[in-house]
């Protein structure tokens, strides 16, 4: 069995971090507790309009960014605990990456559409 070399730690670590990111942002979301800011957050120009569209396109998206995060954050606990060929690994990380950018995706939909129903009414 290879050994698990520190890039590879570090690499599963990254993984893990940003799961763990976008799980919190979806959690602040869902509880309306993610103010507008310039940093984190569905940026879009609908959900940039006001707060109170803000509000609503990120408590539509909550569970999305929910979701989103808990792929890499499964994966990269999943491969800091093993010893995995690299290259097993590497499909890992490129499935948890289409995993977050595609709930990631969903999640800016549902945000968009929110906003701009909050605008529209």
């Amino acid at each position: 069995m290879p050994r698990c070399s520190l890039g590879r730690v570090l690499q599963s670590l990254r993984l893990s971090l940003a799961g763990v990111i976008v799980i919190g942002l979806g959690r602040l979301a869902a509880t309306g507790r993610l103010p507008r800011n310039v940093v984190a957050g569905i940026r879009i120009p609908s959900t940039l309009r006001s707060d109170e569209a803000w509000d609503a396109g990120h408590r539509a998206a909550a569970s999305a960014l929910t979701v989103a995060g808990a792929g890499p954050l499964a994966v990269g606990v999943y491969a800091v605990s093993t010893r995995k060929h690299p290259e097993s690994q590497s499909v890992l990380t490129r499935v948890s990456t289409g995993w977050l950018l595609g709930w990631l995706g969903l999640a800016t939909f549902r945000a968009n559409r929110a906003a701009r129903a909050t605008a529209a009414g």
